[in-house]
């Protein structure tokens, strides 16, 4: 297979790839370092080519690249039509001057990473004998070795042209993960939901790290009192569903105490921390009416959140 993109995603899928068997023929990036030091990860017959080696590869880096039948790119989303288009023409260049049969011969593959775009960004790839999909990893990678073990067991939707999707599966499989289906339509709000899971519950952290801080806290003490709160939600939510997994203020139904959490917001001047109390403390409203109708105190919190919002600002 060849990999393009060779960021944290892109080398951790060499990786865990690699480790079950998978020959990694090329990986290429924007700048030849960054491909090199990716080749190096996934051994020496690995080809690092390029941004540029890509679109004009030699000879040699042609006949390498043409013995892929599966090409994975994991390139940023701004990215990935671009690279599409210019591998295509690469490809259909050398078919159309006879130099290319073994492509026209054999159905191959082509799956891009993100969980935002749908398969049809691929399109070109087509014409080059690709079928097109996608594979997304519902997996938080902020390195590439850990993340390569986070990717065994992991979650991936799939979509695209049905041969892509059971290559899709079967890499899903051979990882020992689980796979699904993702209407094509629907990939922006999909990833929506994931960015709404994962980097923003990151910045929802971030949020309390800095009212701890206020509160005399390093960062460092703020983290560390708070990781196990969330590791506890979080077990949580993996034997119940949120409703019932939520727990604190909203739950009981504590108005006094949600005055004063408001009124700390304000003194402290944390126009983010106040919007986000505020937001969340709506949500979770909502989520216990639907146990709770009519439970104490919970319509006069509404209230209040409900005057707030119309003053609050997001900066």
């Amino acid at each position: 297979m060849a990999i393009v993109g060779a960021g944290r995603l892109g080398t951790a899928l060499g990786l865990a790839l690699k480790s079950i068997g998978c020959q990694i023929e090329v990986v290429a990036a924007q700048r030849a370092s960054s491909a090199r030091r990716a080749a190096k990860m996934f051994g020496a017959e690995t080809l690092a080519l390029s941004a540029h080696q890509l679109s004009q590869p030699a000879p040699g880096q042609l006949e390498r690249l043409e013995s892929c039948s599966l090409v994975l790119i994991a390139t940023p989303d701004d990215t990935i039509a671009t690279v599409a288009k210019r591998l295509s023409e690469t490809l259909e260049s050398k078919r159309t001057s006879g130099s290319n049969k073994r492509a026209s011969a054999v159905r191959r593959v082509v799956l891009h990473t993100s969980g935002a775009l749908a398969s049809d960004v691929l399109k070109p790839m087509r014409r080059s004998g690709f079928a097109i999909g996608s594979l997304h990893p519902l997996v938080s990678i902020s390195e590439s070795r850990s993340g390569a073990e986070l990717l065994r067991h992991g979650f991936f939707s799939v979509e695209g042209d049905a041969a892509a999707v059971r290559i899709g599966r079967s890499i899903v499989s051979d990882l020992r993960g689980e796979s699904f289906r993702i209407d094509s339509r629907r990939k922006a709000l999909y990833h929506a939901a994931a960015v709404t899971a994962s980097p923003h519950i990151t910045a929802l952290f971030d949020i309390a790290l800095e009212m701890l801080i206020v509160c005399g806290l390093t960062p460092r003490q703020a983290q560390r009192v708070l990781l196990p709160l969330v590791r506890s939600t979080v077990s949580n939510l993996a034997t119940q569903e949120p409703a019932r997994a939520l727990t604190g203020t909203f739950t009981r139904g504590d108005v006094s105490t949600v005055q004063m959490h408001l009124a700390a917001l304000k003194a402290a001047r944390l126009p983010q921390a106040l919007s986000a109390y505020v937001l969340l403390g709506q949500r979770s409203l909502s989520m216990m009416k639907k146990h709770q109708e009519g439970a104490a105190g919970l319509d006069e919190i509404a209230r209040i959140l409900a005057r707030v919002a119309k003053n609050v600002r997001l900066r």
